[in-house]
């Protein structure tokens, strides 16, 4: 138990700070500057990320199946040629960009010196979240929390100073150069170092089953980074960056729990599979029990919280995105929910299923986004997204539930049903009591000890 607890802490600690840089620093970054600066910045860092998801396959996504389908001794020949795969297929997508750079600024309506900062900063993403997977499927949690913080505090020194030297009407630069040097060299460094440590760069079995599984999960990251960012490239184009930066910093403070969700997401996932493959069921159970638990607690405590930290943690330019913070969260809480199906699926190796649904979500999510943008402005697209998760989990657990049938798919809809509804009453608690912060401080503070009072009896986190 002490070993796992331990795995799990730092694998969360890590991921927190790798994903979560970002809503550590809004507070600073968003006062450097200002709502039309952090505007630009987040257009910038979601094209980024979908450059890092299409152009590189994302087959670090394969390497949990490969410790399945592989021994030991393979683990590092796989990961040498799928890293190959992902740069040949990078350098081929960065070639086509090069040749086309206008029309592609143009069209994105950034800078060209933006877009190849862009390229650069995507493929050292990349790069590092497949050595930080790598570790995590390794049961290497110590290694993987020093190169976060690494990583982190090399990212926010080198920022802060490119901030300070630029002209202030284009500081965001500053920020950017920050990540894509910081980002962009590391992945070199990691590229070369997987490909020197398993001088594997091609294997026929290797790249077909790493393509058979990477190419349906690229469609679905990219439906997924619309699903999540689209509104904010509607905004861009149908309001301004002004309205950007507000309506991102106020996503990006609600993404703490996003950042939460997946630390612990990618603690739990390890054991999931191995106890799953193992037939440990009873074990499976408690586990979801205990991950539903916790994350329901913070989720429903964040939301209690939420209005008065933000005011402390957004200059005021920014308040007006305030009360969009619990319909982030809420679409969180329902992609949290997501999860036990889809690491089912992924398990069976149905990841063209996933794709599937998360497309259709993107679809159903852009549509909403133009409708509810004309109506109600930057709470339309707010609802937008949490609806289109809600539509996701539907699809996920009718699938599961009705028409994979396997039999053996462990999560019902009571498991979770309770804690839906302690989050729905929490959430109304939260739109009602607006000024009446001793009310959801107090009902917060309770639920918080009292969900310590539980780890502490259950002597486990997950």
């Amino acid at each position: 138990m002490r070993k796992q607890n331990r795995i799990a802490l730092f694998n969360i600690l890590s991921t927190i700070l790798l994903r979560g840089i970002s809503l550590f620093t809004a507070p600073l970054f968003s006062r450097m500057l200002g709502t039309n600066g952090y505007g630009v910045l987040s257009i910038y860092t979601i094209w980024m990320g979908v450059v890092a998801i299409a152009f590189t396959l994302q087959t670090n996504g394969t390497l949990v199946n490969a410790r399945v389908e592989y021994d030991e001794g393979q683990q590092i020949k796989y990961q040498s040629s799928v890293m190959s795969l992902s740069l040949l297929s990078f350098l081929l997508c960065s070639a086509v960009v090069m040749l086309f750079l206008p029309q592609i600024s143009s069209l994105l309506q950034l800078s060209k010196a933006l877009i190849l900062l862009l390229l650069f900063h995507a493929f050292g993403n990349f790069c590092f979240n497949f050595l930080n997977s790598k570790f995590t499927y390794e049961f290497k949690a110590g290694t993987n929390m020093v190169l976060s913080v690494g990583v982190t505090l090399a990212t926010l020194i080198l920022s802060v100073i490119l901030i300070l030297v630029m002209p202030e009407e284009i500081n965001y630069y500053g920020r950017i150069l920050g990540m894509a040097l910081t980002y962009g060299t590391m992945g070199v460094v990691i590229c070369a170092y997987i490909l020197g440590k398993g001088r594997t760069f091609y294997n026929r079995d290797y790249w077909k089953l790493a393509l058979t599984l990477a190419l349906p999960v690229v469609f679905h990251s990219l439906s997924d980074v619309l699903l999540g960012h689209f509104d904010r490239l509607m905004l861009q184009h149908m309001m301004n960056e002004s309205m950007v930066g507000q309506y991102s910093l106020a996503f990006n403070f609600g993404g703490i729990m996003l950042t939460i969700f997946m630390a612990l997401n990618n603690s739990w996932v390890p054991f999931f599979f191995e106890d799953f493959k193992a037939g440990r069921s009873e074990h499976i159970h408690d586990q979801a029990k205990n991950f539903l638990e916790l994350f329901t607690v913070l989720c429903v405590g964040f939301n209690l919280l939420s209005i008065e930290v933000y005011h402390v943690f957004a200059s005021q330019d920014f308040w007006p995105g305030t009360m969009l913070i619990p319909v982030f969260v809420t679409g969180y809480f329902l992609n949290f929910l997501c999860t036990f199906p889809v690491n089912y699926e992924y398990y069976h190796k149905k990841t063209k299923v996933v794709a599937i649904v998360t497309v259709l979500a993107a679809l159903v999510n852009i549509v909403l986004n133009y409708v509810l943008i004309l109506n109600i402005g930057m709470m339309g697209a707010a609802m937008a997204t949490a609806v289109s998760h809600g539509l996701q989990l539907f699809m996920h657990y009718v699938y599961v539930r009705y028409i994979l049938k396997k039999g053996d798919y462990p999560f019902g809809i009571r498991i979770w049903a309770k804690y839906v509804v302690v989050y729905a009453l929490a959430l109304v608690l939260v739109y009602l009591t607006p000024n009446a912060w001793f009310v959801r401080w107090g009902l917060g503070a309770a639920i918080g000890l009292w969900e310590l009072w539980r780890i502490r009896g259950r002597k486990v986190l997950l």
